[in-house]
């Protein structure tokens, strides 16, 4: 179980591709990249993300052992995106202690709330 854990949702059109183009810019600073369905999962030593895209864009997982290590893979993630997509746009990160990408289930509403209430 991870110390520290956050989601946030990134709209993008084409958004498996966007993924694949984000594992590949951090797959220097990753252990191993794997796949489990449309999920890619990066392992990191103390830590791993995981980037689930969807039709409506790309859901990011961060979990990590310690504080440093969790800021330093989210920070990783936002510049392999914003290198490619929309630099200057902000990505809302959410505190989760839950099951993975928990807001995905519940439909409209809780869509609502992964895009910071937008």
């Amino acid at each position: 179980m991870y110390k520290h854990v956050a989601e946030a949702f990134v709209p993008v059109s084409h958004a498996k591709s966007v993924a694949e183009k984000v594992c590949a810019r951090a797959s220097d600073y990753c252990r191993l990249i794997g796949a489990t369905g449309a999920d890619r999962l990066l392992h990191f030593r103390n830590a791993r993300a995981i980037l689930r895209p969807t039709d409506e864009g790309l859901h990011f997982r961060v979990e990590a052992q310690d504080f440093i290590t969790f800021y330093g893979v989210r920070t990783l993630l936002q510049g392999s995106l914003s290198a490619m997509t929309f630099p200057g746009a902000a990505v809302e990160w959410h505190p989760d202690d839950s099951v993975p990408f928990d807001a995905m289930q519940g439909g409209s509403e809780n869509e609502r709330n992964w895009l910071g209430g937008r």
